[in-house]
C-alpha cells in the first residue's frame, strides 16, 4: 500500500473513531469466577523464575510455518509506514490470538506494558523462549534490516496465567505472550544471537490488555478514555483493524 493511500485509510479511521465516541462498549467478564476470586487467583503465581522455566520447558509445538515472514506489498515497509503516521502512545495494540479469555483475541497496549516494566532488569531468553516469542507474531521480513542497530534493545513478555478449577483444587495455565520487539527477537534468532526481554507478571500482563476480543477489560490499568471507547466500538463493527504488531 502507497504512503498517501495509508494516510487517507488513518484519517478515515480517525473520523470513523470521532464518530464513535459516546458508544457504549460491554465488557468481559469470567465464566467461573467473580471478578475478585480470579484476580486473587491471578495474584497467586509463583516465583517468575520459575513460570519463565516451566513455559521454557513445556511450549507449544512449533512448525516451519510459524517462523516464515511476511513480504510486504508494493516492497514498502509496513511497519515503517505505520509507524510515520505518529499515532499517540495508546494507539499502539499489539494482538495476541487463541488466548485464554474464551480462545478471543486480545490486544496488548504497549504503552501500559512500558510503564509496568520501568526500572526492570531484562531477562534473557532461553532459545525455547526466544522461539516461542517469534513464532506467535507477525514479522515483515523487509523490516529486519531497518532495525539492525536496535537488535539489542530488549523486547517486552507477558506471562498469561488463567485460574482454573478442577475437582475444587485451583491451578493456574500459563502462556508466553510477546508484546513488544518481535521482530528485534527474529532479527537476532536470525544472525544466532540470544535476546532479552523485560518480563510482566501475571498480574501486570492482565492489567496490560486492552481489548479481549472487542470487550473491556475490566482489570485494564486506567480508565478507559472516550476516545479508548470509540476505539472498541469500531473493532466491534468491524471497521478497523487495532492489530499494529512490534
Amino acid at each position: 500500500m502507497r504512503r498517501n493511500e495509508r494516510e487517507r485509510l488513518a484519517r478515515r479511521t480517525l473520523y470513523q473513531a470521532s464518530r464513535s465516541v459516546g458508544e457504549k462498549v460491554g465488557e468481559w467478564i469470567p465464566k467461573a469466577f467473580s471478578l475478585e476470586d480470579y484476580f486473587a487467583a491471578i495474584k497467586s503465581h509463583g516465583p517468575i523464575p520459575e513460570l519463565l522455566e516451566f513455559l521454557s520447558q513445556n511450549h507449544r509445538e512449533w512448525s516451519d510455518d510459524d517462523f516464515e515472514y511476511h513480504r510486504s506489498d508494493y516492497g514498502a515497509c509496513e511497519k515503517c509506514n505505520t509507524r510515520a503516521l505518529k499515532l499517540g502512545p495508546m494507539a499502539e495494540l499489539k494482538s495476541s490470538g487463541d488466548s485464554g479469555f474464551d480462545r478471543k483475541e486480545i490486544q496488548y497496549s504497549k504503552f501500559i506494558a512500558e510503564q509496568f516494566v520501568a526500572g526492570k532488569e531484562a531477562v534473557v531468553l532461553t532459545p525455547n523462549l526466544h522461539r516461542e516469542f517469534i513464532c506467535q507474531s507477525w514479522i515483515e521480513g523487509v523490516h529486519l534490516d531497518h532495525i539492525k542497530d536496535h537488535a539489542r534493545e530488549p523486547g517486552i513478555a507477558a506471562i498469561e496465567a488463567q485460574p482454573e478449577l478442577t475437582d475444587g483444587m485451583l491451578s493456574l495455565n500459563l502462556s508466553f505472550r510477546a508484546v513488544d520487539g518481535s521482530h528485534r527477537a527474529a532479527l537476532t534468532y536470525r544472525e544466532g544471537q540470544p535476546f532479552s526481554a523485560y518480563i510482566l507478571t501475571p498480574v501486570e500482563s492482565l492489567q496490560s490488555v486492552f481489548a479481549i476480543g472487542s470487550k473491556k477489560n475490566p482489570f485494564f490499568a486506567v480508565p478507559y478514555s472516550p476516545e479508548g471507547e470509540a476505539v472498541l466500538a469500531m473493532m466491534a463493527r468491524e471497521t478497523t483493524d487495532a492489530n499494529v504488531k512490534s
